[in-house]
């Protein structure tokens, strides 16, 4: 799996965990509701028993493994045309390799 993390999200990440007690990404899904599609997102947390971890330059990212099998590739950006101010969390599903 590749992880990309691009510059201007390194430079707001290294802002929110100089303030946090957890200093890992934790990469998720989220659905906000039944008629919405599902998709990724992330937060700062610890590591429990069932994650995968992964090194990306200095930051350590997890993933529950049942979600990381099913993954090819995420990116983790920060602002753009159309998530100004936000991060966007996008990933290729694999679907069982």
């Amino acid at each position: 799996m590749e992880i990309l993390i691009t510059e201007s999200a390194k430079a707001e990440l290294d802002k929110l965990l100089q303030n946090s007690e957890h200093k890992n990404i934790r990469i998720f899904t989220r659905r906000p509701s039944i008629y919405e599609d599902a998709t990724f997102d992330f937060e700062l947390d610890e590591i429990k028993k069932d994650d995968m971890i992964f090194e990306v330059d200095s930051y350590k990212v997890i993933i529950n493994v049942g979600l990381a099998v099913q993954l090819e590739n995420i990116s983790i950006s920060y602002g753009g045309i159309f998530s100004r101010d936000k991060f966007t969390v996008e990933a290729d599903l694999g679907m069982f390799r």
